[in-house]
């Protein structure tokens, strides 16, 4: 399949980033348009206890690649960052944030990864309906102490400005197409400073 030529398309502007408060690995609270705006962003809702192959290990793949191919770009070496926002403030901890966003340290100045969850339920909820991402607790696996919370993948692509300009799901989740757009994202922003 032949790919057009990134800056050959427009990606309309979808939806903006809601205003919600987050936190990350150190517990405190935090804007969540700090981590959704400033860069370009990729941005998918997870949980850590998530076994569907089609779910979060699809998103956590695509979100490995591209950190591959953004490091071999200089051009776009600090200019991305990753997100993985946790639906399951139960389960997923600042500690348990923290564990994976450390992992990740070593090459935060070429592409951040960020580990967030909801500062509250009411919160999170209202996040979760800006960004159209359903999740329903599986019930019946909760009753035999099983962590089941079903959703649709989805990875929202998110301009420096802070609106969601795609929307990627598992059938569409390929890094070259992502890259193709993060590109055409990066012309976009670079023609506006010539415009001025």
């Amino acid at each position: 399949m032949s790919l057009p030529e990134p800056g050959s398309y427009k990606l309309d502007r979808i939806l903006r980033t809601p205003f919600s408060v987050v936190y990350d690995g150190t517990g405190f609270p935090h804007l969540l348009s700090s981590y959704t705006t400033g860069r370009i962003t990729l941005l998918t809702f997870f949980y850590s206890e998530c076994s569907d192959p089609q779910g979060c290990p699809l998103a956590w793949n695509a979100f490995e690649a591209m950190r591959k191919k953004i490091k071999d770009i200089p051009e776009l070496r600090g200019k991305v960052r990753l997100v993985s926002f946790s639906f399951d403030p139960r389960n997923d901890r600042p500690n348990i944030l923290d564990v994976f966003a450390q992992s990740y340290n070593d090459d935060r100045a070429v592409i951040p990864w960020e580990f967030i969850g909801a500062w509250s339920n009411a919160l999170l909820n209202r996040t979760l309906n800006a960004f159209g991402q359903d999740v329903l607790v599986d019930q019946a696996a909760a009753k035999t102490g099983a962590n089941t919370i079903n959703h649709i993948l989805r990875v929202f692509l998110i301009d420096r400005d802070g609106w969601v300009r795609e929307i990627y799901t598992s059938a569409f989740l390929n890094p070259d197409i992502i890259l193709g757009d993060i590109r055409t994202l990066q012309i976009e922003e670079e023609q506006s400073h010539l415009d001025k």
